[in-house]
């Protein structure tokens, strides 16, 4: 008998507490995740808040596919919408988890933007006067941001930042931490890791190093 999914490791990530943004990747929705808030979590099901734009639409029996990221894997669970209860303008439905995907994740290549790109940052935590900088994004991947920058910054330290992608007309902002520092022409060079994103940006970030990574000479 195959064994049955359970939500319990999943129950302690904060994305899954009550009142977590959350995305659903369904049929129905393919084109644009939907966005939902969880209600309740339990080892066995899961309970999400939604609208949808046609009130027609229903995902009951549909499953959908909801992704969980850190720094170490990417976990996709499916989950089936076994109950769904319209409360005008928003929608609770019932999910049951029926597979869990787990990759681990290596650090992929870093790669140069094809655009000068502005990071203007605040150090979290650092004095008023010094709280504020600049850089200039050097080499990226989906987890990671290598920084040039004039700034004083400590490695620890934990960057609030953001930049406008060229060909996109969304501007990520991220939480980052400062991994690395080596210094190069007279500039301080950063390895940031990405400790907090939206998932939305994310989605941005990876499909445009996706589309250099394609360009890129083998």
């Amino acid at each position: 008998m195959a064994d049955v999914p359970s939500l319990t490791p999943f129950i302690a990530d904060k994305r899954l507490q009550r009142g977590g943004a959350v995305e659903l990747v369904a049929p129905a929705a393919a084109k644009q995740p939907l966005d939902a808030i969880v209600e309740h979590v339990h080892s066995g099901y899961l309970i999400l808040s939604y609208v949808q734009g046609d009130a027609a639409v229903s995902l009951l029996g549909t499953v959908v596919r909801l992704r969980l990221e850190t720094d170490e894997a990417i976990t996709w669970l499916s989950l089936q919408v076994v109950q769904e209860q319209a409360v005008w303008p928003v929608k609770l439905a019932r999910l049951v988890p029926v597979g869990i995907e787990q990759e681990a994740k290596g650090e992929r290549p870093l790669l140069q933007p094809d655009f000068v790109i502005n990071v203007p940052y605040k150090i979290m935590g650092a004095r008023p006067m010094e709280e504020n900088g600049e850089g200039v994004l050097l080499r990226f991947s989906p987890t990671h941001l290598i920084v040039g920058t004039d700034g004083f910054v400590s490695v620890g330290d934990f960057l609030h930042l953001s930049f406008l992608l060229p060909h996109y007309k969304q501007e990520p902002v991220a939480m980052t931490k400062v991994v690395e520092k080596t210094f190069q022409d007279g500039s301080t060079v950063l390895k940031l890791v990405i400790t907090d994103m939206e998932e939305k940006h994310r989605h941005v970030l990876q499909s445009y190093y996706e589309k250099l990574a394609q360009s890129a000479p083998r």
